[in-house]
């Protein structure tokens, strides 16, 4: 069984180890969009993180699914495994990197002119960010993991209690999740196996904007 104090006690040791999802403090991958859902058995729980990166160094826009928890099977945390890729952006790198030749997500051609791309390249110099917040921002439900996806890495036995886009994580090296408003909250849920005691917090910080300036 399980109870508050443990699900918190479990959660920061897993954040100590990196264990947990690192918004803003990542050098290759950038966050956009993330939800954040709660599961448990009779005896175990466990959290996922369902989030839209941007990651250069891989396949780009890509869906990343990271867990932790006392049910997780695997690895916790972050596995290549746990990694899709809903969407592709395919940029002309021989004449000019800014310049998109084409979309697709899931199989679906998006025009590129159809897309409001607001950039700021002082704080981001990559066009492929800039490119993936603004498709986030209109398509996220098809660039976030499926439930078709998602369903392998949740065991039998398992319900889903809660569905969350917004509530504040902790910045690294300066709080644990035990000491945010949420997570406490999230705790309570899966104690109680109730999601209507769930309360939104005051500051969310989950939009990607936040997590840019702490990693500039």
């Amino acid at each position: 069984m399980y109870n508050k104090e443990s699900i918190l006690s479990f959660l920061d040791k897993s954040s100590e180890r990196l264990e947990m999802p690192s918004f803003g403090s990542n050098m290759n991958i950038d966050y956009i969009s993330s939800r954040l859902s709660a599961y448990c058995s009779a005896d175990k729980w466990l959290l996922l993180f369902n989030s839209i990166v941007w990651w250069p160094s891989a396949e780009g826009l890509t869906a990343m699914v990271e867990i932790v928890g006392t049910g997780v099977v695997g690895r916790q945390g972050f596995d290549d495994f746990r990694a899709f890729g809903p969407g592709y952006i395919e940029f002309d790198y021989e004449e000019d990197a800014n310049k998109i030749l084409s979309i697709q997500i899931r199989g679906q051609e998006i025009d590129p002119t159809s897309l409001f791309i607001n950039t700021n390249f002082d704080a981001r110099s990559d066009y492929g960010f800039w490119v993936s917040v603004a498709l986030a921002e209109k398509y996220k439900e098809s660039l976030l993991a499926s439930q078709a996806e998602i369903r392998k890495f949740i065991p039998p036995g398992f319900k889903h209690l809660l569905s969350i886009d917004e509530w504040d994580y902790p910045v690294a090296y300066e709080m644990l999740p035990s000491q945010t408003e949420a997570f406490p909250r999230i705790a309570d849920v899966l104690v109680a196996k109730d999601s209507s005691i769930w309360k939104p917090v005051k500051e969310p910080n989950t939009h990607w904007a936040y997590w840019l300036e702490q990693s500039c």
